[in-house]
């Protein structure tokens, strides 16, 4: 297989995802080295992040730079691990324009327009003749370094809402000169970094770009198709097809679990049908079945995994059979990944606590007789984690394996995360660790060498006078769910949130009342934004923040905010998700042997933070 005259071993290649592994001067670190050697022996090619041109345009403080020559050497060991691995090596080259961080001092913006993103930004300068000059230098340069580095190939992000989608359109290039109007204008400054480029290297250059922006106004395929023809008339030699803006449809960009599987597969395959060079498809592909599908259906000439190769460093070798074992799935939430990188802990994953952890696991130099306590996220990926070291483990847990998070997958959209319940429970299952169906005392565990408690959290519920009747997060079970009632939520968090949706979806009227000044507590941004904007959308939600339920008298609900009293009427249901509190029945004073407390059992977290939890307890014993 070839894109231009490289070779690739087979269809696999890495797609671009941030890292954030970076200290803040550019260069590539231990942890990028690390991070991409671990993922690139199966693969045909690896894009790792995308590089920045010009200090002042950063997306991440944390983000890797190919723009002066100090970088060559790092960039030349990093393209030296993927060789060793057998991969081609792909730079990443992409201009914001006016999505460049307005958070960090010193950057830059401008684009073809001088109107800020809808969902927030700097204001850009609108670029005259001297910026084009000078932008289309930038690419020019850092793919000059890229060769001098290496890289067998140069992708160019023209997608995805950057500086040469915010030209080509129509919705953003309001410009009125020869950049501007026609798709032949709109379209110019694109090919003419692709021809400066072209000129300036010998290696391959294929384009990225957005087979539709999931926008009014926006790029559409019809018109993503034209210019897929443009640039291959021009020297392109491969074509990668993604969707969505960054601007205005994160969800598309990022390809989280609220957008329709499988669009852009359809879109690259659009493509495909009608040009001469290989074009590549990506988004979600995180499953085996997912690479039959675009497989059989010729959807695309490559393949390229992002975030299932985060969750799962051996996804393509098990899928070929060259590596043992199930693959961890990628659910799609982006708590791990986006969440990690933009808190500044770096790239991370919900499902894989390996992500981060660089001092890798070993087997036990001695194998202990090991009990688990509890059978959720925590039990369960600790349980996985000491049979993997060679540790013999007992399970008790009376109840469904998977605990409260059995309940996370029945809010509207969120069905993928059963995908991780599912891997748990039956790597637990094929792993043949013992289960006993029983709660278990301090008496039960006599005779092991060690135990780890796992037995989570309880939900917390506030005393408010009068309310005695109510439901907690049980209520998005089909057989608790009411319809065409009005029901208030009492709580704001992420599970008030979901379950106000849901409610909302099944035809319920429904208030939502947060003590706090938002809802949506720590939830990432993403996420927190489609549901809010869901929510605010619908005419039979009301959202009360800052308020307090003081009392409730049959159908009648008193509370107050910032002083001044509040009352509904007619309310027949009640459903309170308030927070957690850590479960923790066993009493490690009457045990006999040491034992780790984990998950919510020690502190109630996110989902990430139980399956680490669970894995770094392992190691230890």
């Amino acid at each position: 297989m070839k894109i231009g005259d490289t070779e690739f071993k087979n269809e696999f290649v890495m797609a671009p995802v941030k890292t954030g592994y970076n200290e803040g001067n550019g260069r590539v670190t231990e942890r990028h080295l690390e991070f991409y050697d671990r993922r690139a022996s199966h693969l045909g090619g690896v894009i790792p992040e995308p590089f920045y041109l010009d200090r002042g345009l950063r997306e991440l403080p944390t983000q890797m730079g190919i723009d002066s020559d100090d970088k060559l050497d790092g960039l030349q060991e990093l393209t030296g691990v993927i060789h060793q691995n057998g991969s081609n090596a792909i730079a990443h080259l992409n201009h914001p324009g006016r999505m460049a961080n307005p958070k960090i001092d010193g950057n830059f913006f401008v684009s073809s327009t001088d109107k800020a993103c809808e969902n927030g930004g700097a204001t850009p300068k609108k670029m005259a003749q001297e910026d084009i000059k000078e932008a289309k230098s930038l690419f020019r340069d850092a793919a000059v370094r890229a060769e001098k580095a290496g890289f067998d190939l140069i992708e160019l992000q023209f997608g995805h809402g950057y500086l040469v989608a915010q030209f080509l359109s129509p919705k953003v290039n309001d410009r009125d000169d020869n950049y501007g109007g026609s798709f032949e204008n709109r379209s110019r400054f694109g090919v003419e970094v692709l021809r400066e480029v072209e000129e300036a290297v010998e290696v391959p250059v294929q384009v990225r770009v957005s087979g539709d922006e999931m926008i009014d106004g926006g790029i559409k395929l019809a018109e993503t198709k034209k210019f897929a023809r443009e640039l291959v008339e021009n020297g392109a030699e491969g074509i990668h097809v993604s969707a969505g803006t960054v601007c205005t449809t994160p969800p598309w960009y990022f390809q989280h679990m609220f957008t329709p599987k499988g669009e852009t597969w359809e879109m690259a395959k659009s493509l495909k049908d009608q040009l001469s060079v290989p074009v590549t498809t990506v988004g979600r592909i995180n499953s085996g079945k997912d690479v039959d599908r675009i497989k059989e259906a010729e959807m695309a000439d490559f393949l390229a995994i992002g975030r299932g190769l985060v969750a799962d460093p051996d996804f393509v070798g098990k899928y070929t059979g060259k590596v043992e074992g199930r693959i961890r799935p990628c659910l799609a939430c982006s708590d791990g990944c986006l969440g990690g990188v933009k808190s500044g802990s770096g790239l991370g994953c919900l499902m894989n606590p390996e992500v981060r952890d660089f001092e890798g696991m070993e087997s036990s130099e001695a194998t202990k007789d090991v009990v688990v306590v509890g059978g959720g996220l925590a039990g369960m990926s600790a349980a996985r984690t000491l049979d993997e070291r060679g540790h013999k483990v007992t399970l008790y847990e009376k109840e469904e394996l998977g605990g409260i998070f059995n309940l996370a997958p029945l809010p509207p959209g969120k069905d993928p995360l059963q995908r991780g319940i599912d891997y748990f429970v039956e790597e637990i299952r094929d792993r043949e660790i013992e289960i006993i169906r029983d709660e278990a005392g301090e008496g039960d565990l006599k005779g092991y060498d060690h135990a780890v408690i796992a037995t989570g959290s309880r939900p917390f519920f506030p005393n408010i006078d009068g309310l005695e009747d109510y439901l907690w997060a049980e209520v998005l079970q089909e057989e608790n769910m009411p319809e065409g009632k009005k029901v208030m939520v009492i709580g704001g968090g992420l599970v008030g949130v979901e379950t106000t949706k849901a409610l909302a979806s099944n035809e319920n009227q429904v208030i939502l009342v947060e003590l706090l000044p938002e809802v949506g507590g720590n939830m990432i941004g993403l996420e927190k934004a489609q549901l809010l904007k869901s929510l605010k959308n619908r005419d039979n939600v009301e959202i009360a923040t800052e308020t307090d339920v003081e009392k409730v008298e049959g159908n009648e609900v008193l509370a107050s905010s910032d002083g001044k009293e509040l009352h509904w009427e007619g309310v027949e249901e009640f459903v309170v998700v308030t927070g957690m509190e850590s479960h923790n029945p066993i009493d490690q004073s009457e045990l006999s042997v040491p034992a780790t407390v984990i998950g919510d059992a020690r502190e109630p977290a996110k989902a990430e933070d139980a399956i680490k939890s669970g894995y770094e307890a392992a190691k230890e014993i």
